[in-house]
């Protein structure tokens, strides 16, 4: 009976997926486009590898400043502490007048400042540009912590200044922790930036080169759409409450008419940083050579999405590319020898270096893959790569349309972080501008050369396009995924109960895939619900005038004081579901619970704890479920055909992905389960 019921499950998924993908008449050929594809190194070459370095400024009469460089676009210095690199307070030659020191530092990450010595691999951009004959857009991935939409707009214009006219390019960043700084973060000392100006303009130029070879490269193509799940040997991680995670991997690939695969791109909802925060005279014990944890935190390399590419590229041929998704909270997962619980089962604080909150305990007799770039780093890009393989290889569907649209919307956001505002008045961000409360051009606060500016806002954008069967959505920063995912979480799981959740852009977009591209044309930090704040320093000076980073429920938010402002997220939502009701009416939104076996209504479809917290009875989950039904208030109860996960797929059977479901017409119903319901009984008759 069991494998009768697994298959007429598999067969109602199948009829599911036909129904919202189109008539049964619909063509089985693909739509056509053009594409091209690239990818451009930026790797700051070796010291003297290039004719004329701009940072090399020293004459005859400089000898002294003989400070050991190993790359270039280092300036000049004297290496006072013969440590064999810069230190604050050495004499050092200002080749370009910025006030500060140019060198080899690393974005993100701990222990900064960080020097990086070795290149493990090349970090770069990866572009794909894609025509349906009427429009023309790029996208662009560059391995970078963040990037400020100051630099993307550069790189904008310099495609334009060498003549290629495209009606969109959205840029983003895998938010690598180890390649080379430009958001000024990882500077020599907290007041002083770390952005490398030679560097960021080779970026610049690099970046533009890597769209622009794609444009050149373009040729009749297909592109078909898949959707991979993150495999089940991840032991998910996260530094914030609440712990919801996107283990939801959305795939498009483009293949030329010959059948070659021009570029494979998925968005993955993972922190970028398993080198970031290792450390220690621990031996990498795959390394080909001895190396400890302390030699690799050094290391300029693109972390896990080198071996994730590398994988793909090796699988298909073509350019591999990794897109951030919503990434915020959400740390690098430890690699189990064996698969575990996808259900949540309790609270466990765990020891894992970029700080590991998770809610999956190890299975008996299971290891983890131990740390280092040629062993955790490496098996967890591979093992993110097999999924996509997988997902591809099984169920991948060529798109019918070719229809191509695409909007950037401007977006003007109070900087209510005092530490944000500190860091622009010493010049932290180097190029990036600051506004008053209006973002009005007339309001705008140039930067001074040394990079220092003042003001309350900044600019920011959002984005979203369609590319055939697919719609992309672009948030500028690290995204909780329960922001615009939302999840099983009430007003009484708030750290301020009184606010309500940012505007729900999924139900807005209307195709059978649907992409999150984190970090897009900008990076203001971490964005969550304005009710989840617990540590965004000055944005609750009485209540919480510490900026502790602890809620009310004991729960540590230690990402919050990268948040420009708790009001981003709505800001930010409301911009988003602006532009995409411009092409259709949302789908249905329901105030509503799920119905568990026993006829108890919840929040969350697998059991009656909402949310796992870290103190108090619910730090263990009650898996009482999973779903039966949906109980809507003034509707009977409803036992739905198919249920749908948060990207708007059907499923056979509800998880921690479910987010509602889909009638026998085929009509996606998302069930908002965050709002109090008046009148909601505990329990109703199944």
């Amino acid at each position: 009976m069991k494998l009768v019921a697994a298959g007429l499950a598999a067969s109602l998924v199948v009829v599911a997926l036909a129904v919202i993908a189109g008539p049964a008449g619909a063509s089985t050929t693909g739509a056509p486009f053009r594409v091209g594809a690239a990818v451009q190194s930026f790797s700051p070459p070796a010291v003297g590898a290039i004719q004329s370095d701009p940072a090399d400024c020293a004459s005859a009469a400089d000898a002294a400043f003989n400070g050991p460089r190993k790359f270039a676009f280092e300036e000049p210095y004297i290496d006072q502490q013969r440590d064999g690199h810069y230190d604050l307070g050495d004499p050092f030659l200002d080749c370009n007048h910025d006030g500060r020191w140019d060198g080899n530092l690393v974005g993100g990450g701990s222990g900064n400042p960080r020097f990086y010595d070795h290149a493990a691999d090349q970090v770069g951009a990866r572009a794909i540009v894609v025509s349906n004959r009427q429009k023309i857009v790029a996208i662009e991935v560059v391995d970078q912590e963040g990037l400020f939409n100051t630099y993307a707009d550069r790189i904008r214009a310099q495609v334009r200044r060498d003549g290629y006219r495209l009606d969109d390019i959205e840029i983003s960043s895998t938010h690598d922790e180890s390649a080379p700084d430009s958001l000024g973060l990882g500077g020599v000392s907290p007041v002083t930036s770390g952005t490398n100006q030679y560097f960021v303009d080779y970026l610049v130029r690099n970046s533009a080169l890597a769209i622009e070879n794609a444009y050149n490269s373009m040729r009749p193509a297909t592109i078909s759409y898949a959707q991979a799940s993150e495999p089940a040997n991840l032991r998910q991680c996260w530094s914030s409450y609440p712990y919801i995670d996107d283990p939801l991997m959305p795939v498009m690939q483009a293949r030329a008419s010959d059948g070659s695969v021009i570029a494979t791109l998925a968005s993955v909802s993972q922190h970028t940083e398993t080198l970031g925060f290792n450390g220690g005279s621990q031996l990498d014990p795959g390394a080909p050579a001895p190396t400890t944890l302390d030699q690799e935190k050094q290391w300029l390399t693109a972390d896990w999405p080198y071996w994730f590419r590398g994988a793909l590229e090796q699988r298909y041929g073509g350019i591999g590319i990794e897109m951030a998704g919503s990434v915020g909270s959400v740390e690098t997962p430890e690699v189990s020898s064996a698969a575990l619980s996808g259900t949540p089962q309790q609270f466990i604080d765990e020891g894992h270096p970029a700080g590991c909150r998770t809610l999956f305990t190890t299975p008996a007799g299971a290891t983890m893959t131990p740390l280092g770039y040629y062993s955790e780093t490496q098996s967890l890009g591979q093992g993110l790569a097999g999924a996509v393989e997988q997902a591809l290889d099984s169920g991948a569907a060529v798109s019918k349309s070719n229809r191509i649209w695409a909007q950037t919307h401007s977006v003007c956001l109070p900087v209510d972080n005092v530490l944000f505002k500190a860091a622009a008045l010493g010049g932290v961000f180097a190029e990036r501008p600051a506004y008053g409360p209006g973002c009005r051009r007339v309001e705008k606060v140039p930067v001074a050369p040394t990079g220092q500016t003042a003001g309350t806002s900044v600019k920011t954008e959002v984005a979203a396009w369609r590319i055939g069967d697919a719609e992309f959505i672009g948030l500028p920063g690290e995204v909780f995924p329960f922001t615009y995912f939302r999840g099983p979480v009430g007003p009484e799981d708030m750290n301020y109960a009184k606010y309500g959740m940012p505007a729900w852009p999924l139900p807005y977009m209307h195709t059978p895939f649907r992409f999150f591209d984190g970090l897009d044309n900008d990076m203001v930090g971490y964005i969550f619900p304005r009710g989840n704040d617990a540590g965004v320093p000055g944005d609750h000076p009485v209540k919480n005038p510490t900026a502790s980073g602890e809620d009310r429920f004991g729960c540590g938010h230690s990402d919050d004081s990268e948040a420009v402002s708790a009001k981003a997220g709505d800001k930010l939502g409301a911009a988003l579901v602006g532009i995409l009701g411009q092409y259709g009416r949302p789908e249905s939104v329901q105030p509503g619970r799920y119905v568990l076996p026993d006829g108890k209504l919840s929040r969350n479809p697998e059991g009656t704890t909402d949310t796992v917290k870290c103190s108090g009875a619910d730090t263990t989950f009650a898996a009482d479920g999973p779903a039966h039904a949906v109980w809507e208030p003034g509707k009977r109860v409803i036992t739905p055909p198919h249920w749908m996960d948060l990207s708007g797929r059907p499923q056979a059977t509800p998880d921690r992905n479910t987010r509602g479901y889909i009638d026998s017409r085929g009509h996606r119903h998302w069930l908002d389960v965050f709002s109090d319901i008046p009148g909601q009984p505990q329990s109703v008759t199944p």
